[in-house]
Formats: C-alpha cells, sequence, structure tokens
C-alpha cells in the first residue's frame, strides 16, 4: 500500500495502489438491494495485502459484529488466517459479537474459541489500563459507527485515544462509512458539566465524520502527541445514501437491524429520555414507537399535517417483549424514511412536541441514577428538554444550535477523506 505522511509526521494514511483496484463488472447479478458499488471498506484492502502492516507487531483488536469483509468473513478470522493474531480483543457497549443489550459483567475473559484474552470497555473499564496493554503497541480499530454522539462507539474510540497518546502506543483505524454523509453537522457542542459515555466527544449531536475523519480532527484537537494510522475506504463517496445498501447489513448493535433503523435513530432517540416505548422488543425498533396511553390516531394525524420531507407515518400497535412497556399493548406510530430530503432532528423534536402536548398528565421526562435528566445527557445539555417545555417551534429550537453546527463543518473540512 502507498501513504502520505501529514504535516506533523505523526499520521500516515494508507492508500490502495491503481494495481489492486478491482476492475468493474459487466454484469450484476446481486440482489436488487445489494446495489453495485466501487467503494472497498479498508478491512478488504487490508486483506489483499494480508494484513503486511500488521506483521511483526503486537497489537491490540477493537471490532465487533459488523467487522466483516464484502464476503462476511469476520476481522479476526482474516487476521488469523493471515498469520496475525492479537494480543488482547477490545469489545465495545453491546459486546464482540453485538448481541449484548446490557453491560458485560466479566471486563476480563478468554474468547473460548481462539484463547485471545477479551477486554470488555462497557464495564467497570472504560478504558483499558496499563497492565491490560503491556508489551502492546499498537491498537488496531474495525468497527461500523453511527456518527451520533450518544452512540457510545464514539465515547470509546475517544479514549482509546486518550490511552494510546498517555501509553505511546499507535492508533490504526480501518475506516467504514458514514451511514448518514448526506446530512450535515446538526445540534450543538456539549455544555460543560453534561459531559457523559453517552455524550462525550467534543463533536455537535449528529457529526457527519467516519471514525478516521473523527481522529484525524482529535489529533489536532486534543492528542497532539498520538501517532495515527489510516487506512480509509476506496472509492467511497460522502454524500453516497445508498451505501448502507450495497453490502449486506449487520447490525452495529442489537436494536439497529436495519437502514431505515439506522435513519430513524439520530431523531427518535431523546424518547429513551421519556416515559415511552421506542419499539425495543419488537421487529422494528425506532420505527415503531408509541405507549399504552398514547392516542396514537390523532398524533399521527397531526404529524402528518406538518408535511415534513422524506417521511411516511402511519398508525401501529405493537406488544414489546422486553424494554419499556414489556408485554403490554402500545398504541404507536410507525415513521419510515423514504426520500433523501428527510431530516431526523426535525421529525424527532415535532414528534415529541405532538405527544407531549396531547399527553400533559402522562408524559414524563425521566432521570438517570445520578437524578440528571437523561434527555440532557443524550443532547449534550438541557437546550432539548427546555425547548420543548417553552413550547418552542422546532425553528425556534434550531436556532439555539445553528451556530455550533455551521462553525464545525468549517473546521472540518481539512480533515475530511471522502
Amino acid at each position: 500500500m502507498k501513504f502520505y505522511t501529514e504535516h506533523n509526521g505523526r499520521t500516515r494514511i494508507y492508500y490502495l495502489p491503481k494495481c489492486c483496484q478491482a476492475k468493474n463488472k459487466k454484469k450484476n447479478s446481486e440482489l436488487p438491494y445489494l446495489s453495485s458499488s466501487r467503494s472497498i471498506n479498508a478491512l478488504d484492502i487490508m486483506n489483499t495485502d494480508s494484513f503486511s502492516l500488521l506483521k511483526n507487531r503486537s497489537f491490540a483488536l477493537l471490532t465487533n459484529a459488523t467487522g466483516r469483509d464484502q464476503n462476511l468473513n469476520s476481522t479476526l478470522e482474516l487476521m488469523l488466517h493471515s498469520g496475525v493474531r492479537p494480543s488482547l480483543l477490545l469489545e465495545p457497549e453491546h459486546g464482540l459479537y453485538g448481541h449484548m443489550d446490557e453491560k458485560g459483567k466479566d471486563n476480563l475473559r478468554r474468547e473460548s474459541r481462539y484463547g485471545i484474552r477479551i477486554l470488555s470497555l462497557y464495564s467497570k473499564d472504560r478504558k483499558p489500563h496499563k497492565r491490560h496493554l503491556r508489551n502492546i503497541n499498537t491498537i488496531v480499530v474495525d468497527i461500523q459507527n453511527l456518527a451520533v454522539r450518544c452512540y457510545t462507539y464514539i465515547s470509546t474510540l475517544t479514549y482509546l485515544m486518550e490511552t494510546a497518546e498517555e501509553q505511546g502506543i499507535e492508533l490504526m483505524i480501518l475506516d467504514r462509512p458514514n451511514l448518514y454523509g448526506v446530512w450535515d453537522a446538526q445540534g450543538s457542542i456539549i455544555e460543560k458539566g453534561y459531559e457523559s459515555f453517552v455524550g462525550l466527544a467534543p463533536v455537535p449531536f449528529l457529526y457527519s465524520l467516519t471514525i478516521a475523519e473523527y481522529a484525524r480532527y482529535m489529533v489536532d484537537l486534543r492528542f497532539p502527541r498520538l501517532y495515527l494510522e489510516i487506512v480509509p475506504v476506496h472509492g467511497y463517496k460522502r454524500k453516497d445514501l445508498k451505501v448502507g445498501m450495497k453490502h449486506s447489513w449487520v447490525n452495529p448493535s442489537p436494536n439497529i437491524p436495519s437502514l431505515e433503523t439506522a435513519l430513524m435513530y439520530p431523531g427518535l432517540v431523546f424518547f429513551e429520555g421519556v416515559n415511552y416505548s421506542l419499539g425495543r422488543g419488537t421487529t422494528r425498533p425506532f420505527v415503531y414507537s408509541g405507549a399504552p396511553w398514547l392516542k396514537s390516531l390523532q398524533v399521527v394525524e397531526e404529524l402528518r399535517a406538518l408535511e415534513l420531507k422524506g417521511i411516511k407515518i402511519t398508525e401501529t400497535i405493537f406488544t414489546p417483549t422486553y424494554s419499556k412497556y414489556q408485554g403490554k399493548t402500545n398504541y404507536g406510530v410507525m415513521i419510515v424514511p423514504d426520500k433523501i430530503q428527510f431530516n431526523p432532528i426535525q421529525a424527532g423534536y415535532e414528534y415529541m412536541q405532538i405527544v407531549r402536548r396531547l399527553h400533559s398528565k402522562h408524559f414524563k421526562f425521566v432521570r438517570s441514577k445520578d437524578g440528571r435528566y437523561f434527555i440532557d445527557k443524550l443532547w449534550g445539555g438541557p437546550g432539548y428538554r427546555l425547548s420543548l417545555i417553552g413550547n418552542l417551534s422546532y425553528e425556534e429550537f434550531r436556532s439555539t444550535w445553528l451556530k455550533d453546527a455551521q462553525n464545525f463543518e468549517k473546521l472540518i473540512q481539512n480533515y475530511r477523506l471522502y
């Protein structure tokens, strides 16, 4: 692979040589939802070179179920087949295999099939200690992220960057596309005192970066002594909304089972901060949402009257098998994105405003164990909740964070890879 070194001398970016780039197929016999694609994820690029960049290194690997190549082979299996073996596996929230929806009980254990140590970074440890990384000189990251600040993979990456800089360990990122690349940044930067594991990265709520782009940004902002290596996605274009359909879908977490769910997530996740079901325990979380007390037909009617672009809305009735209102009949709303003009933040805000107004006796903001409102942690400050309480229109609410988002978009232009 070819590479160039950035101006600070601490960041290397590796590119696929032209000799190794796949030629376009004359015929496409793939299923309709797997559209033809010229993009090649970093994992596939590394595999074509038999992971030569990792030869003779002692490394830790952060990955999960999304760490797979175009043929659905896992990152770990490909590495072992090529003769490179991680000394330590790091697992984020939801675990190494992406099947857990609660905190791991054991922060350090052995992987049963290969005997490699696994350290959970969603347990009492949020980042590795020196004893975990003894004799390790590189941390490799291969994971599909959702570019929403409260989606905790970016918090885990931030802690790993901090750890790597402190211990003089190189960080290598095998990049993957940003499924939200079509949207510019939205939301404000976290307010001081509102930092948490669901709000750690110094970015707007929806931040429009791949994890490699985020890492470049953070090297300049916070980790100037970090040695960073990046393998970008070949042939990827930021505004390609179909990127999520060009390869087989692998759930980035248990309740993101499809692209439509992923697209709804940034707007509806704030319902996690109220007494409302987001369809967890159904086949379509974040697409289904509701409560036993909801006047669903009236909510649907008012939402449709807003004529929000890019979504279809209808009533649904569901019974969750777990999570909020488990085993109870929920009267709800089904929202499906169908056009590129869809604005998830607006859809979620307008929706919650309607539910709150129509159900003032039932609707409640819930608090975390520390007594703070959980919705404030998700937003990175009280602005979302106070805008609802103040009955601000979406445009008025948007004006409270628009400058932050616009300034961020200008700031990150120098860190974009695509």
